[in-house]
């Protein structure tokens, strides 16, 4: 078995620039380990962000289902990066998308248009309120 590690070590001597070699291959070690913590740190970011929308989306259907004339309603928002709380970046809802049966009422699309505003901070032109089935 020593003479097995004779030998390799031998031939490993005889390759010219042998460091530079190993260096290269170390970085390139580094770089493989390196990128692949950052795309799970990106995967996670994301996968905070959606679990966040669907929480917000959740719970706007819930509120707006309440809503006397709404009937069915289906909610979309949309994310933008939002602050840091507790070491923990919270996104803030840019806009919203509401589909309601009851939207063709127009005293119904107010008060969908209302809770909005008043749920979500938003301005109306960040509303969109259409006519569901």
């Amino acid at each position: 078995m020593n003479s097995f590690f004779e030998r390799f070590f031998k031939k490993l001597k005889s390759i010219k620039h042998i460091e530079i070699l190993i260096a290269v291959l170390f970085g390139v070690i580094l770089l493989t380990l390196y990128l692949t913590t950052i795309n799970n740190a990106d995967k996670n970011s994301s996968s905070t962000s959606s679990g966040y929308s669907f929480q917000v989306e959740s719970k706007l259907e819930s509120v707006l289902s309440e809503i006397d004339g709404v009937g069915n309603v289906s909610v979309m928002v949309m994310l933008e990066e939002g602050t840091e709380l507790n070491s923990e970046i919270v996104p803030k809802v840019n806009s919203v998308i509401v589909v309601a049966g009851g939207a063709k009422d127009y005293k119904v699309k107010l008060e969908i248009l209302k809770a909005c505003e008043a749920l979500l901070n938003l301005p109306a032109e960040n509303i969109e309120i259409l006519i569901g089935k």
